[in-house]
């Protein structure tokens, strides 16, 4: 049994006002080779499937003729989908009984039952002899809550989901997968802070959680990996570079297999970019050092720029002077890459590259150094007094 595990497509999103529509279907054509060549049993998207609450028609037509085309191809294709932050739930939930049809699971919301209580069974799927999935969205503080009083935390809500897992495979000798559209301990982020793919959350440990489970397939962290060395926990990353920080590191979707319980296979299908994101000159010039760089650049290569000029030569009339000199050739302006200078060093003593790190930090020691990097002078004592109270009480 296999499964592909991919989230993060983000339809919808341009570059810097730039459309992607090409390189999305690029995507699509690519991801359709990769569950044809692989015998795919499941097909799990981790959230994030649109880029806004409200996608528009073109990439809501391009949701649903994708759902239709592969059940046309591969009829016996299950495909489960997660609502993510950047999804809205009900938009995403609006035609699950339809696409059901389709063989398409949609889990956006958490379901309550008559009784006011969170209904764990509704996150559970079962695909006979394949496996079962737990598939658990992404989860928003009022959804943790079993009672007006009472709040699960993340950790219990997932051990509440595999107990009743666990429950409905009963005798039968298949994996138990599970989903999640969070930022887990152990993950490492695109950028130095991890600013793209936070969005604000806490790191989850779910360590205690998943015993039973066979695979966790995540989403959230646009870079691909396991969580903390762990073979059968991993994000697939985004299969498009959406930012500069991003270009660095190879795109891929993951495919796993199982024999019976046991996961025996990962393999990392790359997705190739067809419009790379390029940094140039590698280290920052002045104006005259960048156009001598840019006119090397073939007329007829395609790619995303951000032009690397020294800070003090970036200005209105240099941007225009750049984007006149690339007007005859495919490569794209962008931006400007931002280079730190050593007066900027406010920031470096919270560069932080794991979750564990920044758990770890001190809370006031963070929003002093942010606070005195964004607004250049010192938190001020009332300020201080009063985080100190509004800390000491959560």
């Amino acid at each position: 049994m296999k499964i592909l595990h991919t989230a993060d497509w983000h339809l919808g999103k341009d570059l810097y006002n730039y459309d992607r529509k090409q390189e999305f279907e690029n995507f699509f054509l690519q991801l359709e080779k990769i569950i044809s060549d692989n015998l795919i049993d499941i097909l799990i998207i981790a959230g994030d499937i649109f880029d806004t609450a409200s996608p528009s028609n073109y990439v809501a037509k391009t949701y649903y003729g994708l759902i239709n085309l592969f059940h046309d191809k591969f009829p016996d294709l299950e495909i489960v989908i997660i609502g993510g932050n950047h999804d809205s739930p009900s938009y995403l939930n609006a035609p699950k009984q339809i696409l059901e049809t389709f063989k398409t699971h949609i889990v956006s919301v958490v379901s309550k039952n008559e009784n006011g209580d969170i209904d764990f069974d509704s996150f559970v799927l079962d695909f006979d002899e394949k496996a079962i999935v737990c598939a658990v969205p992404f989860l928003r503080r009022g959804d943790l809550y079993v009672s007006k009083d009472k709040v699960l935390s993340v950790g219990d809500f997932y051990s509440e989901v595999v107990k009743r897992a666990v429950k409905k495979r009963g005798d039968r000798n298949i994996p138990i997968i599970a989903t999640g559209h969070l930022t887990t301990l152990g993950a490492r982020y695109t950028s130095n802070f991890g600013v793209e793919q936070i969005g604000g959350e806490d790191s989850v440990d779910l360590s205690s959680s998943l015993e039973d489970v066979s695979y966790l397939a995540l989403g959230h962290i646009h870079r691909a990996q396991p969580v903390d060395n762990k073979r059968n926990q991993r994000y697939s990353g985004s299969p498009l570079a959406f930012s500069f920080a991003e270009k660095d590191y190879q795109h891929s979707v993951t495919v796993a297999a199982f024999s019976n319980k046991e996961l025996v296979e990962i393999k990392l299908e790359k997705i190739l970019q067809q419009i790379p994101l390029k940094t140039i000159p590698d280290t920052p010039k002045t104006l005259q050092g960048v156009k001598e760089e840019l006119l090397k650049i073939p007329s007829d290569l395609s790619m995303y720029l951000e032009v690397n000029l020294l800070p003090e030569f970036i200005n209105p009339d240099n941007k225009a002077a750049i984007v006149e000199l690339l007007k005859d050739k495919k490569a794209k302006f962008c931006t400007f890459k931002r280079n730190i200078s050593t007066k900027e060093v406010s920031m470096q003593n919270i560069r932080l590259e794991t979750a564990q790190e920044f758990s770890k930090a001190d809370p006031l020691e963070v929003i002093r150094q942010i606070y005195k990097n964004k607004i250049k002078v010192d938190l001020s004592d009332k300020f201080t007094n009063m985080l100190k109270e509004i800390i000491s009480e959560l």
